[in-house]
């Protein structure tokens, strides 16, 4: 099954993509309903055999999770594009806030000029099912299904900062979505390809079974530190390719339309626009905070 989140008028409301259009269920979101556990999967499956479809259904973020991780270094392309970078020991994980997700079309503001703002396609694998230290061999058994994300973000605070969170974080930096495809139709994210476009140039395109950290072992490796829960979403690390080790890399500016895909998930495209305060350089902001002593 693929399921989604849509608004329908001044609503939303969780349904299932079938033929002629979405199904609607009786959840408001899908948050709701992976969170209803069984109960939700039960009631998607008689929505969706239901023959009602709702009008005027139009695609928003699929959810806004509890906890959104993004992983760092995950594909060896990338690290191989990165100066000084070295294979991981283990798993790294940063969190992006919940707040910077935004659904298919809605725009990526970008907040000041300078900030060096960059794309990157990643798979998102949405937990189903609690877990705590949960075996590599049991970890995809609390998978509810996998979705398209942008980890977008702005290198300006990341690196020169080495605030990841905050760098990761701004309004509209984590596009996610259009659907999440539930485990039946993909029982192995490895087989699964991620690309990304800008303009409709490619800019990334690999395979998931080339990831350093496979999403068995991601969940049970964060599971021996935290709790993971139903809605929680792992975003699991980008490939080569992105604007940072280009030269001159191509930061997305006003204008712009990003594309992050994958094959069997579906594309999800969000244009690129100027925020309020975009005439204000980034220099400029952060010298007001300087400190001097």
């Amino acid at each position: 099954m693929r399921l989604l989140t849509y608004r329908d008028g001044i609503s939303t409301r969780a349904g299932v993509r079938v033929d002629g259009g979405v199904a609607p269920t009786q959840y408001p979101d899908l948050l709701a309903l992976v969170r209803d556990g069984e109960a939700g999967l039960a009631a998607a499956s008689r929505a969706a055999a239901s023959g009602e479809v709702a009008r005027d259904a139009s695609p928003v973020a699929p959810l806004r999770p509890p906890k959104l991780l993004g992983s760092g270094i995950n594909y060896s392309s990338h690290m191989n594009e990165e100066p000084g970078a070295k294979v991981p020991n283990e798993p790294y994980f940063f969190s992006k806030l919940p707040s910077a997700v935004i659904g298919p079309g809605e725009p990526i503001v970008l907040p000041h000029p300078g900030m060096d703002v960059d794309y990157e396609v990643e798979l998102a694998v949405v937990i189903g099912k609690a877990g705590r230290n949960v075996r590599v061999e049991d970890a995809l058994d609390h998978v509810f299904g996998y979705t398209v994300a942008n980890d977008v973000g702005t290198r300006a605070i990341q690196f020169r900062d080495g605030q990841v969170t905050l760098g990761k974080s701004p309004d509209t930096f984590a596009p996610l979505g259009p659907d999440v495809v539930l485990t039946d139709e993909i029982p192995d994210p490895a087989a699964l390809h991620i690309e990304a476009r800008v303009n409709g140039e490619l800019r990334q395109s690999e395979s998931c079974g080339n990831m350093i950290f496979g999403v068995a072992t991601a969940i049970a490796w964060l599971s021996t530190i935290i709790t993971l829960e139903p809605g929680d979403v792992l975003s699991m690390g980008t490939p080569e390719g992105c604007a940072t080790f280009r030269d001159p890399p191509p930061w997305l500016e006003p204008g712009d339309v990003v594309t992050v895909s994958e094959r069997t998930i579906g594309e999800l495209t969000n244009p690129v626009v100027a925020g309020p305060d975009y005439g204000t350089p980034w220099e400029a902001v952060r010298a007001r905070f300087a400190f001097a002593g």
